[in-house]
C-alpha cells in the first residue's frame, strides 16, 4: 500500500460517522470515495433502491454510462426504472448538461444553481413537503476531474444550502483516481468531507464481486 493510500484511509477513517448512507427517510448529505466503478455502482444501486422500496422520490445526476449502470442495477432488484415507480417519482439527468445549465466559464453560478436545483425539486415534492427526496450527483466529481476544484466546492455548499428549504438524502460520489498523483491530494478530500454531513467507509483494496 502506498503512502498515499494510507494516508487517505486515514483520513477518510478520521472522517466517517457511520458504516452505511443515510437511511431511508432520513435526511442526509454523504460522500463516498469509490475505486472502481463496481464498488460505486453497487452502492449507489442499494442506495436508491432503499428508498425507492420506502416510497422516496429519487433523482440521479449522472453521467450517460452511470445512468444505464444503475438502471440495470434496480432492474436486477426488481425495481425497473422504465417501467415507473407507481407514485414514486424518479428523475434521471445528464451530469455535464446539468452542469451546463449554472455555469459560467468555469464558476458556478448561486443564483441559477439554485433556481435550476429548486425547480427539479418543486417539480418532484408537488406541495408534499413532507417527502426527503434521496438522490445520487456526480457533478462535483466531474468539476474535480476537469481541474476546478473550487467549483467542485462551490457546488457542494450551494447545494448543502437547500438543506434550509428541502429535505433530502443526497450521496455524492468521487472517484480516488481524482486525488492520485495530486500535490495536495489528502487536502482536497479532507475538503470534500467538510462539506458533508458524513463520509462512507472507503472502499477495500480488494475487488467485490
Amino acid at each position: 500500500m502506498s503512502d498515499f493510500e494510507i494516508e487517505l484511509a486515514r483520513t477518510v477513517a478520521d472522517a466517517s460517522g457511520y458504516p452505511r448512507p443515510t437511511a431511508a427517510g432520513l435526511t442526509g448529505h454523504d460522500v463516498l470515495f469509490f475505486r472502481t466503478n463496481a464498488f460505486l455502482i453497487k452502492s449507489v444501486v442499494e442506495f436508491l433502491a432503499e428508498g425507492v422500496r420506502t416510497g422516496q422520490p429519487i433523482v440521479v445526476i449522472a453521467t450517460e454510462a452511470h445512468r444505464r449502470a444503475f438502471a440495470d442495477g434496480l432492474r436486477s432488484k426488481g425495481l425497473d426504472p422504465d417501467q415507473g415507480f407507481g407514485d414514486r417519482l424518479g428523475v434521471w439527468l445528464d451530469a455535464h448538461e446539468t452542469l451546463e445549465s449554472f455555469m459560467e466559464g468555469s464558476v458556478p453560478n448561486r443564483e441559477r444553481f439554485r433556481a435550476n436545483v429548486s425547480e427539479l425539486f418543486d417539480r418532484i415534492i408537488d406541495g408534499r413537503n413532507y417527502l426527503v427526496v434521496r438522490g445520487y450527483g456526480e457533478m462535483a466529481d466531474l468539476l474535480w476531474k476537469d481541474g476546478n476544484p473550487d467549483a467542485a466546492i462551490l457546488v457542494e455548499r450551494y447545494f448543502g444550502e437547500l438543506a434550509d428549504r428541502y429535505k433530502y438524502a443526497w450521496l455524492c460520489g468521487y472517484a480516488v483516481d481524482d486525488f492520485v498523483g495530486e500535490e495536495d491530494g489528502i487536502a482536497g478530500v479532507r475538503r470534500i468531507c467538510e462539506q458533508h454531513k458524513q463520509t462512507l467507509p472507503l472502499e477495500a483494496i480488494k475487488s467485490i464481486d
